[in-house]
């Protein structure tokens, strides 16, 4: 059973559609020509647009990600095979996700020759040109950018830790607090991050879900924020006891009210709970496990503990 604002489908597992034709244009400035064979039917059709403008002139670099059509059904080339080039902005816009309820932005950029560009999530931007990237050494690095996360976590334990005593895991740990004896699980965190595969009714899949211990899929329960994601971003700069009431009273329209919530008690629970970084990234995402770079989730899902052997 899932509770949300919109229903979630199992994510369906395809490979990108390969044709035998050629893509050319980019739509804001310069042509960039790309095989078909980058081009992805699934990817394109994930996706709808919100708006798109024409922005000023800024300078990035990055290795990180790939750029795209305007609506990501052509895959130019990963971001790493140009480490050296700067970044030019002229336009932006917003996709949303249909399957899973949320939204990115992306910058359309062009080198400063012309040669190369395409639309790259803002994420993977950095700001300013390509030979002016800090020298910070890998120790300095890891001093600044959070050392667990949900895919970097090495066990539920720590996992757990990073939400009872991180700054940036504040908003999971007052969720799970409206969830009083449930138990964290990190994989179930970490399938939020795929949508709602728990309604799959695929026995192949189901395979997948057996190897973490899980021996029945039916009784599961899951919210998440749905279509009103732009809402609830909107509450990042209030106090978090109002973003807590926010939440609580769309659960409470869901038939998540209290009574219910209390009615977990010694249930599994995966949490998704994190705001968007400064620079527009994610620490909860992670492009290797999620190729369509949509990283916004907030989501809970609720297992019985009869589910897992």
């Amino acid at each position: 059973m899932a509770i949300g604002e919109g229903e979630r489908h199992m994510r369906p597992l395809i490979k990108s559609l390969l044709l035998s034709s050629t893509f050319v244009g980019l739509g804001f400035g310069g042509i960039v020509t790309a095989s078909a064979s980058n081009y992805s039917a699934r990817r394109a059709n994930s996706v709808r647009l919100v708006w798109r403008h024409h922005m000023g002139r800024h300078a990035y670099h990055t290795v990180k990600g790939a750029r795209y059509s305007k609506h990501l059904g052509v895959k130019y080339s990963t971001n790493d095979d140009l480490p050296d080039v700067t970044w030019y902005t002229e336009a932006h816009e917003k996709l949303y996700n249909k399957k899973k309820h949320t939204a990115a932005i992306y910058y359309h950029v062009k080198s400063g020759d012309g040669q190369h560009g395409g639309w790259i999530w803002r994420g993977y931007l950095t700001a300013g040109m390509a030979s002016q990237q800090s020298s910070t050494n890998e120790s300095e690095t890891t001093e600044t950018y959070p050392k667990v996360t949900l895919f970097s976590a090495k066990s539920t334990a720590e996992y757990q830790n990073a939400i009872e005593t991180q700054d940036y895991y504040a908003l999971a740990k007052h969720v799970w607090a409206l969830f009083p004896g449930t138990k964290l699980n990190l994989w179930l965190s970490q399938m939020t991050a795929y949508g709602s595969m728990m309604d799959s009714t695929k026995p192949e899949d189901f395979k997948g879900f057996e190897k973490e211990g899980l021996t029945d899929t039916k009784g599961i329960v899951s919210w998440h924020v749905g279509n009103l994601w732009s809402e609830f971003e909107s509450t990042e700069t209030l106090p978090m006891s109002s973003r807590i009431k926010w939440i609580t009273e769309r659960m409470n329209t869901a038939g998540l009210t209290q009574k219910k919530r209390r009615g977990f008690e010694g249930w599994y629970i995966g949490l998704n709970f994190v705001d968007d970084e400064k620079d527009h990234s994610n620490i909860n995402y992670d492009s290797f496990r999620d190729p369509d770079e949509h990283p916004m989730t907030y989501e809970v899902i609720l297992v019985p503990p009869t589910n897992f052997s």
